[in-house]
């Protein structure tokens, strides 16, 4: 057993006499326990694949700065094509050939959303940038023209980022929120309250980018606004009705007093108004559908200051009507009256708590008698 492990050890010794690696012996009581580094001190560990693919980054990087500028703006150009013509039909066939689909609902799929969405627009903007990137070392005869190509170069950095952004974002939220529609069951009033909330996002989202724009420029946001005051309040006092128009919009989507598919009646400067909702518009005038199908065009700040009764939102309806007794019938009136009352009573369709139930003789002419029946009805 000795002689074997000898024989090992100098065989060990060999192998590593014949490579220039380091060997440290640790002593201990029983054996000696050999620690061989495969590392020359100073080196720094590499991979070959990736300084490879770093050197060959490098190069190509190196050789188109220092190539035409018509092969430096080429790729960029290129990334564009391929955004507007290219990326979309790549994507069908991709998606017929993966998902085993056809052509007929490419425009309403996932797919299509996705790409029209997203990746196109951040293919443009990534080829905007990149021919920024290209014209930029150019440099100009005068040094007017080179301040003049540096501003135009930034303007279309700061518009595309912005723009690209902005649109991914706001597609976004409307995807968003047309999903929640969808998968949720909501009413007609819930609908409207979403769409609210929506428009408010989406227009958040641009006024947002805007300034965001004008910051990239190096103009101050805050300077606009203070200037934007008084303009304010002379584009207010020239244009009253159209933003008084929108400020009722506004306050009619989110008290939401009636909705679309609603039944209202109004009176208008002495006209009556009565008919379905069918249309609330922003800027525009809400629409009426009257009961000769007739359209009433009316502006939203109209509603504000006058009484809405919305029908459609009554919990009960009353039912009124009179029956004519004969006077030969005189003596039968209050056996009548008595047995209405314990039909009403019994009936499961009438309202017996919170609303009044009445059946009584109201008239007596030369003709008859006339009962009144007056019951409030459940709705539904």
């Amino acid at each position: 057993m000795v002689s074997e492990l000898q024989r090992q050890d100098s065989w060990t010794l060999r192998v590593l006499g014949s490579t220039y690696r380091s060997t440290c012996y640790v002593p201990k009581r029983s054996n000696t326990l050999r620690c061989h580094s495969t590392l020359v001190p100073g080196q720094i560990l590499e991979f070959p694949v990736i300084k490879a693919a770093s050197g060959a980054l490098t190069r190509a990087y190196n050789n188109l700065q220092g190539s035409p500028l018509v092969l430096r703006i080429a790729p960029a150009v290129g990334i564009i094509v391929f955004a507007l013509w290219g990326l979309a039909p790549l994507m069908r066939h991709s998606r017929n050939l993966i998902l085993r689909k056809n052509d007929n609902g490419w425009k309403k799929s996932n797919t299509y959303h996705v790409t029209t969405s997203y990746l196109q627009p951040l293919l443009l903007w990534a080829g905007a940038i990149f021919i920024c990137r290209a014209l930029d070392p150019v440099a100009l005869p005068t040094e007017a023209s080179q301040i003049v190509k540096q501003r135009l170069l930034n303007f279309i950095q700061s518009l595309s980022t912005v723009l690209a952004f902005a649109y991914c974002l706001s597609r976004l939220i409307q995807q968003t929120q047309k999903l929640f529609v969808e998968s949720s069951e909501i009413n007609d009033r819930g609908n409207m309250g979403l769409d609210f909330a929506g428009k408010a996002v989406y227009s958040s989202v641009w006024i947002a980018a805007f300034s965001l724009f004008m910051e990239l420029l190096g103009f101050s946001t805050q300077k606009w606004l203070t200037a934007g005051g008084l303009g304010t309040v002379l584009l207010t006092l020239a244009g009253r009705e159209i933003f008084t128009n929108f400020l009722s919009s506004a306050m009619i989507h989110a008290t939401r007093p009636f909705v679309v598919n609603e039944w209202i009646q109004t009176k208008i400067e002495g006209y009556e108004v009565s008919g379905t909702v069918e249309h609330v518009g922003w800027w525009s005038p809400t629409i009426i559908r009257g009961e000769d199908r007739e359209a009433v065009h009316i502006p939203n700040h109209k509603f504000t200051v006058n009484v809405v009764r919305n029908l459609s939102q009554k919990t009960h309806w009353r039912i009124k009507t009179h029956l004519a007794i004969s006077h030969f019938d005189v003596n039968k009136i209050n056996t009548i009256v008595a047995d209405m009352r314990k039909v009403l009573a019994k009936n499961p369709q009438v309202e017996q708590q919170r609303l009044h139930r009445r059946v009584f003789l109201e008239n007596v002419n030369a003709e008859n008698q006339a009962l009144m029946v007056s019951a409030p009805l459940m709705k539904g």
